[in-house]
């Protein structure tokens, strides 16, 4: 039996009865689905379609229902289409017809969308909040490991010198621009389409506005239609979410490469790695090549409702009903990936020795480049004078330091005896102490500021 027997001359297939059920997935909504009914009740007492009795039955039996979904009690039946109809079932099972008078007014349209944007509003604070999390365990990173001198990389080229606390900063600010798109779409999220009916509106005074208010929205929708229609907020959440994986995958990539024997900058702890059921001497770092493959999992849950939406019209579609399982899975996905990267971070050790023998001596083409134009050459020729000067130590197989002051006479008279002061590794670093620099003034007024930035968050 189904609520529209009465216009229909058959039953529904069953076959069709299973395709149309969304009950498996969006069972996940039992909290928001009874959250909502109990907003919804209330304002029917407010327009006087409800007695005060009859609400009353209404609210003991919707906290019923919840408490024993708390306790794993609840059965739900093959006829239970949606969590929303395994509900109603549920009430009128319990309370008779004040059961059945709850879905006055109201559409599994403007239900549903009023489930999925609780489930969003609650969900993406804590992701937020995971967020902050992996920055205080970047910034303890950071200060941790200042003194510590990498090579950065450019085409996985060895490019110029940094101070490791540097690099761990560049991941801190990314971060802080994901939490700017989840807050947004939370902003997004932040309006109640219940009392938007089918379609067109409810079709009793029903005051939106304190509804709104009584599910904690900051307002109404302004659009009936628009109100069960749209689900950009979903794309924003999704699209929030894979720039999340994106991030957090490209940190990883990096990560993965220094734990690599050839690099053997890192080392991740033993909780957070594999070894090889075939090879003993492996230690995997599959942390992170998860974390960078479930990237491509939250670019294609974003994919997935994109392509759904793009071919629905503005109103509720049967579509539509495809747009929980992505957007459940990355809920879940990205709570895991954010906490694992957390714990990789805190735990991973740093071989400061094995980082030091691996610095190319080449790293200060740049500040040599630099120290010509300090005496008053162009760049470009200067960039022309240090690259034929680097050629000359690859192919004489030595150093900058190792060369004699009268090796650099040929390829530039401007080179004076001072150009050896140079080649120190902390000289590079105090070279660009500018603002956003790897200066050690720079890098710890970038930890003043991430700190700050916690601190204004929490």
């Amino acid at each position: 039996m189904t609520m529209w027997d009465g216009r229909f001359k058959k039953p529904t297939d069953r076959l069709m009865q299973t395709f149309n059920n969304s009950l498996p997935f969006d069972k996940a909504l039992i909290e928001e689905d009874i959250e909502g009914s109990i907003a919804w009740a209330n304002a029917l007492l407010r327009a006087q379609i409800l007695s005060a009795e009859e609400c009353s039955q209404i609210l003991k039996g919707l906290s019923a229902i919840a408490a024993d979904h708390k306790k794993g009690a609840l059965k739900f039946a093959p006829t239970d289409e949606d969590i929303h109809m395994a509900v109603e079932r549920l009430l009128t099972e319990r309370i008779g017809d004040a059961g059945a008078k709850l879905h006055t007014g109201r559409s599994r349209n403007d239900q549903v969308a009023t489930d999925v944007r609780l489930h969003v509003r609650k969900a993406l604070p804590r992701i937020i909040a995971a967020l902050t999390e992996l920055q205080e365990a970047i910034v303890a990173r950071a200060e941790n490991d200042r003194g510590i001198v990498v090579p950065a990389y450019t085409h996985l080229q060895q490019a110029q010198p940094i101070l490791l606390a540097h690099y761990w900063l560049s991941f801190f600010f990314v971060m802080e621009r994901e939490k700017g798109r989840l807050a947004h779409a939370r902003q997004t999220t932040d309006v109640c389409p219940l009392g938007s009916g089918a379609v067109a509106g409810c079709g009793f005074a029903i005051d939106r506005q304190k509804l709104a208010e009584d599910l904690g929205f900051s307002k109404a929708t302004e659009n009936s239609i628009d109100g069960v229609a749209s689900r950009d907020y979903l794309l924003e959440t999704l699209s929030a979410i894979a720039s999340i994986g994106i991030s957090l995958s490209r940190q990883a990539e990096d990560l993965i490469i220094w734990s690599s024997r050839e690099f053997s900058f890192i080392e991740l702890d033993d909780a957070w790695s594999s070894g090889s059921s075939m090879m003993p001497q492996k230690k995997n770092p599959d942390s992170l090549e998860l974390i960078r493959g479930k990237s491509g999992r939250f670019i294609g849950n974003y994919v997935r409702l994109a392509t759904t939406l793009k071919g629905v019209g503005l109103a509720y579609y049967k579509d539509l009903q495809e747009d929980k399982e992505p957007l459940f899975d990355s809920l879940t996905q990205i709570a895991v990936v954010i906490e694992v990267f957390t714990k990789v971070l805190a735990t991973l050790t740093v071989n400061a020795g094995a980082i030091k023998k691996r610095l190319d001596p080449l790293l200060f083409a740049t500040d040599l480049a630099d120290y010509l134009v300090g005496r008053g050459l162009p760049f470009r020729h200067a960039h022309k004078v240090v690259g034929a000067l680097v050629a000359h130590c690859v192919e004489k197989k030595t150093t900058f330091a190792e060369l004699p002051h009268d090796a650099y006479i040929p390829f530039s008279p401007l080179f004076g005896k001072d150009v050896k002061k140079i080649f120190s590794w902390q000289e590079a670093i105090r070279h660009r102490d500018v603002a956003g620099g790897t200066g050690e003034t720079s890098v710890a007024n970038q930890i003043k500021a991430a700190k700050r930035i916690i601190r204004k968050k929490s």
